[in-house]
């Protein structure tokens, strides 16, 4: 048959499936889910059947055990659940996603149980008309418009468990629906109509039996249009995902799984749909389960980044934040630690010894290095260069040991070396542009409960080498090796 070359065509065109490939399909009963049952059938894919009861309507049980019977007239392999689904919705779900996402996590876990990587549903090209107006009038940008693909992994799903390394595939939607309706009348197959279809209280039947015959009174060629559209739109984004791969490593620099530090400038040498999509991706990344980011919060990103005069913050979405960190924006969860490997930090909260000669392991590769030596009196002006920056020298008749390394404390101040007066080392901090939310686990070097260096930052004065020093003690932060 026509439809069987068809299915055969597309599944090649766009490489859904392998000769052999074990399938899970859902099967519904309806003329698209028969009709796909019976095409990858005479294609000889092995399948298993999977049907589940919604319990929304009192023949239910009846249509799932018709259901059981086609599949066992195919000698298939068939697995059936049923579920209130009714009591799944409310509370901002409607009764549309519930089905949804009691769908395919049933499908999922079959295909778990069965040691199968692909599923199988019958959408059509009808399916894909409405699916791209319901994006449009809900609003949406190029991938929206993509409306369904044909292939697809369920590991990124919202909501979809056990869902790792399993496909999702649509082999009929080369079809439309009438065409599957034929098909089934050609083979023998009597699908259930499911009355719900009428039901104009569903978003997507108000579409397919109230807008789309209106749309056709203005342009009787709207759903070839529609199907041109995500064709169009489909490249467009594959294209724009394909830039953002390209761009991601030199506007962005993960900070661990819950952060990632976003170059500024450049950003802003990015086109504005470059930016968009950047965004957009950095939020999935950190957030997956973020749904339906919206224009306007994509928007609220680009104006911080680009804003001089940014605020310190701004909340963005879904427990995420912006942050300014001057030529470079944080964006991170709340709720999850910041980890800037390229900057030095404590592994713990706890104050750890400072072993001379020694090394204290801090994170990411980053260590305190100490070592002593002995001077002739007097030569003290040969280690000037090397105190500040990586390196503190420190006179070690001045210090009361052991030294220890620990996190700021309220009420910390130093007298930095040079200078007269004590200064907050928090402020220390800020004025040299640590990152608000490095600043908890910055290292700092103390004798007793005197600050004796801000790592990397500050030595305080009252540890300076004099004309009397004879015995010094070096501390080199270290970084990463590589780095």
């Amino acid at each position: 048959m026509q439809s069987y070359e068809q299915v055969s065509d597309f599944i090649k065109e766009h490489q859904l499936l392998n000769p052999g490939d074990r399938v899970v399909i859902g099967v519904s009963g309806g003329p698209d889910s028969l009709c796909l049952l019976d095409s990858l059938c005479n294609l000889r894919y092995p399948l298993i059947c999977a049907h589940l009861d919604h319990g929304l309507r009192q023949e239910s049980s009846d249509e799932a055990s018709y259901t059981k019977s086609i599949a066992q007239s195919y000698n298939l392999p068939f697995e059936i659940e049923k579920q209130d689904i009714a009591l799944k919705a409310g509370s901002g779900v409607s009764l549309e996603e519930a089905a949804r996402l009691a769908r395919y996590n049933f499908l999922a876990r079959v295909a778990k149980k069965n040691d199968v990587q692909v599923i199988a549903t019958g959408h059509t090209a009808d399916d894909q008309v409405e699916t791209v107006l319901m994006h449009f009038l809900r609003g949406t940008g190029p991938t929206g418009l993509r409306g369904i693909l044909p292939d697809t992994s369920l590991d990124s799903w919202v909501g979809i468990a056990d869902a790792q390394g399993i496909r999702l595939i649509r082999p009929l939607l080369i079809l439309n629906r009438d065409q599957t309706e034929d098909h089934c009348r050609a083979v023998g197959l009597e699908p259930i109509i499911d009355p719900s279809n009428m039901d104009h209280t569903f978003f997507r039947n108000r579409i397919r039996h109230e807008l789309l015959p209106l749309l056709e009174t203005y342009n009787p060629g709207i759903r070839q249009i529609l199907l041109r559209l995500s064709r169009i739109m489909t490249a467009e984004a594959d294209l724009l995902e394909e830039m953002v791969a390209s761009a991601w490593e030199s506007v962005f620099e993960s900070q661990g799984e819950s952060a990632l530090l976003l170059r500024v400038e450049s950003m802003e040498r990015r086109p504005l749909a470059l930016k968009r999509a950047l965004l957009r991706s950095a939020i999935k990344k950190l957030q997956p389960a973020a749904r339906d980011v919206s224009f306007d919060t994509i928007e609220r990103a680009i104006q911080f980044v680009s804003d001089p005069m940014r605020p310190a913050s701004r909340p963005l979405i879904a427990g995420l934040m912006l942050r300014d960190l001057g030529d470079e924006v944080l964006l991170n969860h709340t709720d999850l630690p910041v980890i800037f490997d390229r900057l030095p930090q404590l592994i713990g909260d706890v104050q750890v010894e400072v072993q001379i000669p020694g090394e204290v392991e801090l994170s990411g590769g980053w260590k305190l290095i100490t070592m002593s030596e002995s001077i002739a009196p007097g030569s003290y002006p040969a280690y000037l260069n090397t105190q500040e920056g990586d390196f503190a020298v420190i006179d070690r008749s001045r210090v009361s040991e052991p030294l220890s390394v620990r996190a700021r404390m309220p009420g910390d101040r130093i007298q930095p070396l040079g200078l007269d007066g004590t200064t907050k080392v928090s402020d220390i901090m800020i004025n040299n542009r640590i990152p608000e939310l490095a600043r908890a686990r910055w290292p700092i070097v103390v004798s007793g409960d005197e600050v004796v260096w801000v790592a990397g930052i500050r030595m305080s004065h009252l540890f300076r080498l004099t004309e009397e020093t004879s015995h010094v003690i070096v501390i080199h932060l270290s970084p990463p090796q590589g780095e």
